[in-house]
């Protein structure tokens, strides 16, 4: 008769243990996602301080230094020619630049497949030991 509330007592500790290792898996997942975020929220914030930065020294460029080439080309050829042509150098390199960002936050973008990933071998690493604690039964 005491062997059935000895049984019982098992199945109810290993079903609170079982209940205990998933809840620490789901949680330790949570915390790498929540890590993972925080890390791309910063390349995020670190794109957008680039993007802004190349617009204002692309300006800044254009400005100063275009006129100073400007100046010196037009010793040496027509005004107009001169104009065109730092024209054309100086707004290629913030270009460059605005580009360099926006595909920098284009890798970003895509990580989210990783934490899915991630997720989706979870799930299979728990279903995998779910089965083999019913197999050892």
């Amino acid at each position: 008769m005491e062997q059935q509330p000895r049984k019982t007592e098992n199945v109810l500790v290993l079903v609170k243990q079982l209940v205990a290792e998933f809840i620490k898996l789901i949680y330790q997942h949570y915390l790498l996602l929540k890590k993972e975020l925080s890390e791309n929220v910063a390349k995020f914030g670190k794109s957008i301080v680039l993007i802004t930065a190349s617009l204002i020294i692309g300006y800044v460029g254009l400005i100063f230094v275009g006129i100073l080439a400007i100046y010196m080309l037009s010793q040496v050829i027509p005004s107009w020619i001169a104009l065109l042509l730092v024209t054309f150098i100086y707004i290629g390199v913030p270009i460059f630049m605005f580009i360099y960002g926006v595909n920098t936050i284009k890798k970003n973008l895509k990580k989210p497949e990783k934490f899915m990933e991630e997720f989706r071998k979870t799930g299979e690493e728990t279903e995998k030991w779910l089965k083999d604690m019913n197999t050892k039964k």
